[in-house]
């Protein structure tokens, strides 16, 4: 059973996300997932050529991608609404998952922490400053590290539930915050009243990813990668994971809900870029050695039951998150999959209505 940190009432009522936070990023799921609000037809009535994605997405799943193919469905944003309503106020126990890679979070999304002999790396933020004091700190305690130690918080791309912590990490300890240009501008020049990106502290420009920059800190390396699709300039990155003297390359998706159209719009990279970042960091993974695939959306890749299973694992077992080199190329010929579905179903409006991001002065 998946263990969830039980906490005081007041720490429940502070964890459970605010109607208009809540209403925030279910504007934004439909924002970035067209389907979902029926402007794509039903599995049943898709054509042929759809169908034919669908099913080479399932053959490749096996038994043991299953969870994944929710992005087939033409309705996939229920899917992340689901998570988001119910699972944005279960809080996981904090979990270690290699020697130097531990995950904190909830049920919806979380934040991987790497740490290395020089400080900690965190991938992601929690949703916002509440959440980063009262459970990504304690959190990070309880797994014995010293969030005095936060040397750097990467955004995996910018939207509230990422980047929500960043600004209180960033003024607490000083830490670093990275995101890549296209997505600095996104947070940065989005109107307040934005659903998904606006009325949330924003943390001061700092630190920008570019595409192939290598993290260095103490004994760690972690290669970055801006994977556009999701948001304009979304990061992914392959992560040393270490246990046992040992060190196995790891596969970290910087996103997951698909764009409503096929081109680049003010808020998202749109689906032809976003297969292209796809198929092109399935093949970054490859040459890697990739192993084993992360998100900080957990629920997304199978990650909560790798999750509980790296938590509750007996001395000397398999880690499970060490799914092979083979299920991990599978996953991204899955997700490839899914996205050519998408891109020959139906598409919903464009953004090109809202307000541009300007160029930086």
């Amino acid at each position: 059973m998946m263990k969830i940190l039980l906490s005081n009432s007041k720490a429940k009522a502070a964890a459970k996300p605010s109607d208009w936070l809540r209403g925030a990023l279910l504007a934004a799921i439909a924002a970035t997932s067209a389907h979902a609000q029926g402007s794509a037809p039903a599995i049943e009535s898709d054509s042929p050529a759809v169908l034919q994605h669908v099913e080479r997405a399932r053959a490749l799943a096996g038994a043991d991608l299953q969870t994944p193919l929710f992005l087939c469905r033409a309705d996939s944003g229920a899917v992340v609404r689901q998570a988001l309503d119910q699972g944005s106020s279960q809080w996981l126990e904090p979990t270690r998952l290699f020697d130097n890679l531990f995950f904190v979070g909830n049920q919806f999304v979380g934040v991987l922490v790497v740490k290395t002999s020089a400080g900690l790396i965190l991938f992601d933020s929690s949703s916002s400053p509440d959440e980063a004091r009262d459970h990504l700190v304690p959190g990070i305690v309880k797994l014995g590290l010293d969030p005095k130690s936060i040397r750097y918080v990467i955004v995996t791309h910018g939207h509230w539930d990422h980047f929500g912590g960043a600004a209180w990490l960033q003024k607490t300890y000083g830490a670093r915050i990275g995101l890549s240009q296209a997505d600095w501008d996104l947070i940065e020049h989005t109107p307040p009243d934005s659903p998904g990106i606006g009325g949330h502290a924003k943390p001061t420009r700092d630190l920008v990813v570019r595409d192939g920059k290598v993290l260095e800190l103490g004994d760690t390396k972690i290669t970055l990668y801006v994977t556009p699709g999701h948001t304009p300039g979304a990061v992914s990155a392959i992560i040393p994971g270490r246990e046992k003297g040992k060190t196995y390359p790891l596969s970290l998706l910087g996103s997951v809900a698909f764009p409503p159209s096929l081109e680049p719009t003010a808020t998202t990279g749109g689906l032809l870029a976003y297969d292209r970042s796809i198929q092109r960091f399935a093949q970054i993974s490859h040459e890697a050695g990739a192993v084993g695939i992360l998100n900080t959306h957990a629920f997304a890749d199978g990650g909560l039951a790798r999750i509980d299973a790296a938590a509750n694992r007996e001395p000397n077992a398999p880690n499970p998150i060490l799914i092979g080199a083979p299920a991990t190329d599978r996953y991204y010929a899955l997700f490839d999959e899914c996205l050519k579905a998408a891109i020959a179903r139906p598409h919903g409006p464009d953004d090109s209505h809202k307000p541009t991001v300007p160029p930086k002065s």
